[in-house]
């Protein structure tokens, strides 16, 4: 049996950083799955039950082991396509993030462009993990999440990045990298993209390249899913399909054809897997 189920966090000021929390489980003792994760501006903590872990490069190898302790994995903002490969029965917790939202619960320093997993990395004492996987049901595991997550929360605020970030994410406004940091925000493009470096991992004009492509899909997928990729191009600012095609190639290597063929929405929110077959 495989579950895969999405849901948000119930406290207000949680759901400001939390995009969403998500339950992959399959019981199966030969379970095998494959899948890539295509390029997102989010980041994510996956908490396996009993799981051991191999990073390797673009590609994370998980595997069950009922003797090895509960596994913790970071990983951050998506400028390639990653991965993952699942071997055995999979009990898995999802934590995706908003770009910013890691920030205002970690405990210790990270490389935020960087995967990295325990027992090097924890972003939960082993304990709360465990008892996490004592319930099998999304509600009750969400609720201890927002629990956990608000004792942790201690507010990290950086108004030239926050207010950045809100306006290279709006759909309706277009605004070029040098006039956002010198108009804008009165900084110099260069302090702007130490900061995009320092806390989401990337350049301000590559985190806008996936915001782009990420609306796109959004559109594409949940919203309006008949219209065509030359008005979806410029509702969200690509200066034609064939930027998109372009921009598309070199984030995913497919084109749109391609990526819309072989991709699946799974859950309810924006997860968008490419399932080997």
């Amino acid at each position: 049996m495989r579950i895969f189920e999405t849901i948000k966090p119930g406290d207000q000021l949680l759901q400001k950083h939390v995009s969403y929390y998500y339950l992959d489980r399959a019981d199966e003792q030969d379970y095998c799955n494959e899948y890539i994760c295509y390029p997102h501006y989010n980041n994510t903590i996956s908490l396996y039950q009993s799981h051991t872990a191999s990073l390797q490069n673009h590609h994370s190898i998980v595997n069950f082991d009922k003797d090895a302790p509960p596994l913790q994995i970071f990983t951050p903002l998506r400028e390639n396509t990653l991965k993952v490969t699942q071997k055995g029965p999979v009990y898995k917790i999802g934590i995706v993030f908003e770009p910013l939202g890691i920030h205002q619960f970690l405990q210790e320093e990270i490389a935020i462009n960087e995967r990295a997993c325990s027992p090097t990395f924890h972003f939960f004492e082993d304990a709360f993990v465990c008892l996490l996987f004592q319930s099998g049901q999304l509600k009750e595991i969400a609720d201890l999440l927002d629990k956990q997550l608000l004792k942790l929360f201690a507010p990290k605020e950086n108004p030239y990045l926050s207010k950045a970030i809100q306006m290279l994410n709006a759909v309706d406004h277009e605004v070029s990298i040098d006039e956002l940091a010198e108009v804008k925000l009165g900084i110099s493009r260069k302090h702007l993209n130490r900061l995009f470096k320092q806390y989401i991992g990337v350049s301000a004009q590559k985190y806008r390249s996936i915001v782009r492509f990420r609306q796109l899909m959004n559109h594409k997928l949940h919203q309006n899913e008949r219209q065509n990729l030359t008005m979806l191009s410029h509702q969200v600012h690509y200066t034609d399909q064939s930027h998109f095609i372009k921009a598309c190639k070199q984030l995913t290597g497919l084109t749109p054809s391609q990526l819309f063929k072989t991709g699946e929405v799974v859950g309810s929110e924006d997860t968008f897997w490419n399932f080997a077959k």
